[in-house]
């Protein structure tokens, strides 16, 4: 299992990639957060209203999740990063296989 934290433009777009992900089988779950980020963008500080998904996946799904993602995205350039959490419940395990595969 792994997770992979992405930014999108707003939840409207975020929705719409996880929908495409549960649906195609890519993802077992995800968590979506209205967020407000601070970055440096060009040299100055910029506040921007964005939404986060938290996608449950295994690691074989990475490349085709980052795909939708960034085929999804209109104006936004998709910030995805992947980690592997320490530890994993077999029912977790099982729930994800069951989901994705």
């Amino acid at each position: 299992m792994v997770f992979i934290y992405a930014n999108c433009k707003n939840t409207d777009e975020a929705r719409k990639i996880a929908t495409e992900l549960i649906n195609n089988h890519l993802a077992a779950g995800i968590d979506i957060f209205p967020i407000y980020s601070v970055i440096r963008e060009e040299g100055n500080l910029k506040g921007i209203n964005a939404a986060t998904l938290i996608i449950k996946t295994e690691e074989v799904k990475i490349q085709e999740v980052s795909d939708v993602i960034h085929a999804a995205e209109s104006e936004h350039i998709a910030h995805i990063t992947t980690f592997t959490p320490f530890r994993i419940s077999p029912e977790t395990k099982e729930w994800l296989r069951s989901c994705v595969t």
